[in-house]
């Protein structure tokens, strides 16, 4: 039986409209709304009104009344989708440099996949308090390991003259047994968390404790194939969401898992683009991220802070480190099976969600999100699907599409306008005019001098 979600402090907030809601009406005037859940998905000649942070009225242009008090935008030409969803991120590599860097890139919410909790809570006071800009974060606390995992990182610390542990272990909690599932669950409960987050297993017995208790909690579970079972028997079990790319290289073990996903109506959350991002070398990610030209390359290189450059470092070390060919082929074999698995589970009706891993090597918070978005489209899904799995389907899966996700009266203001319309090619995300965050209006300027303020606290890369 899937769970009843708890409602967060997170949740609680994003039901407030926080965000420094302002208080002047706006009106959005004469565009055109796409929306995933909507039949049409795009409705032309639409105006939104806003007051205190919610659309309270949307739909064409005549049957809607402006407050003459009301702040008017000129959408004609234009188009309007909801705010965006990273569905997987890891601030505790990205820093908080990142936060104003996804806002900019239209990413209103985002689902932290594991981290520091204190930071994150600092964050979020500051983003109400209106004192840092940046998305909603959806948070697990901290991410389950197994013991084994964690004694791993110790050795594998050791020949990175100790660089590895401090930056991994201060986040990650050991479950060997479910004794220990049960009073970790429990103490993130007390923490308020929004969901679980499962990597690694110490056994069967633990990762069915694990589920278990989570589920017992009202709590999901989101997280890696679990490795001690296989990625059906998970779905079978009861994991919510399985990120990652699942490795399954033959039609039988691809038709087993989706004919699992279907049945217990589990997400998938693919992250083809870090998995793309694995297929580059090491010397080349060395030279697109640490060499002389990096930022004339890429303008991207601007938005890692040193805090993320700290992180890539030792990344991008073992990578050259690692010279073998088999290796190299191997992560190319498994990103283009990556993009079958995509296309069978969409085809068949799983449920898919637009996550990065916005952290790792050469993805960066923001832009890979519209990278997912392309890359998703070049999985079989349309322009469509792939918004409907960065708005309402992150929205449904944390329990908060009454609140964000759509755009429609008594939704939280979250909104992105655009130069283009995404349903004629899924780039067109990218061509950003202006975010709405709970009502906040930021437009082209704003979002520019964020960027900017970014790149010279980066060290002006």
């Amino acid at each position: 039986m899937r769970p009843v979600l708890v409602v967060s402090l997170a949740a609680a907030f994003c039901a407030r409209s926080a965000f420094g809601v302002a208080q002047t009406p706006l009106a959005i005037v004469d565009v055109s709304t796409i929306d995933a859940t909507h039949s049409p998905a795009r409705r032309d000649n639409q105006t939104i009104l806003i007051e205190n942070g919610r659309i309270t009225a949307i739909g064409p242009r005549a049957s809607v009344a402006v407050p003459r008090n009301a702040r008017r935008i000129d959408g004609a030409g234009r188009f309007v989708i909801p705010g965006l969803w990273d569905s997987h991120v890891h601030f505790m590599n990205a820093g908080v440099t990142a936060l104003p860097v996804l806002l900019a890139h239209g990413v209103t919410t985002v689902r932290e996949m594991g981290g520091f909790l204190d930071s994150t809570r600092v964050w979020q006071t500051r983003m109400r308090e209106g004192t840092l800009q940046g998305p909603r974060i959806m948070t697990p606390g901290p991410i389950l390991e197994s013991p084994r995992y964690l004694q791993g990182v110790r050795d594998r610390s050791e020949r990175l003259q100790g660089r590895l542990a401090p930056r991994v272990l201060p986040y990650r909690v050991g479950i060997a047994t479910a004794d220990d599932a049960r009073r970790v669950i429990d103490s993130l409960v007390g923490l308020h968390v929004d969901f679980v987050k499962v990597r690694t297993v110490a056994s069967p017995d633990a990762f069915y404790a694990i589920v278990r208790e989570a589920h017992r909690a009202g709590l999901r579970v989101a997280g890696h194939s679990p490795g001690v079972v296989p990625s059906h028997v998970a779905a079978d079990s009861g994991q919510d969401d399985i990120e990652h790319a699942l490795v399954l290289f033959t039609p039988a073990d691809r038709a087993l898992r989706t004919q699992s996903f279907v049945a217990h109506k589990t997400w998938y959350t693919p992250t083809l683009v870090v998995t793309q991002a694995g297929t580059v070398s090491g010397d080349s990610a060395n030279t697109l991220i640490f060499g002389p030209r990096a930022t004339a390359i890429n303008a991207k290189r601007g938005y890692a802070s040193p805090w993320l450059l700290g992180w890539w470092r030792m990344q991008v070390d073992e990578r050259i480190a690692d010279t073998s060919s088999t290796n190299a082929a191997n992560a190319r074999r498994i990103f283009e099976s990556s993009l079958e698995d995509v296309r069978a589970f969409h085809a068949a009706g799983v449920r898919i969600l637009a996550g990065t891993d916005a952290g790792s090597v050469l993805v960066y918070p923001g832009p890979s999100l519209h990278e997912e978005l392309a890359l998703l489209v070049q999985a079989g899904l349309t322009p469509r699907d792939a918004l409907w799995s960065a708005t309402a389907g992150p929205s449904q899966f944390a329990g908060l599409d009454s609140s964000v996700g759509r755009l429609a009266a008594g939704q939280v203001a979250d909104l992105v306008i655009l130069d283009a319309d995404p349903l004629a090619n899924i780039s067109n995300t990218r061509r950003i005019r202006a975010v709405v965050q709970a009502g906040r209006l930021f437009d082209r300027a704003t979002l520019d001098a964020m960027l900017a303020r970014v790149r010279a606290e980066n060290g002006g890369r």
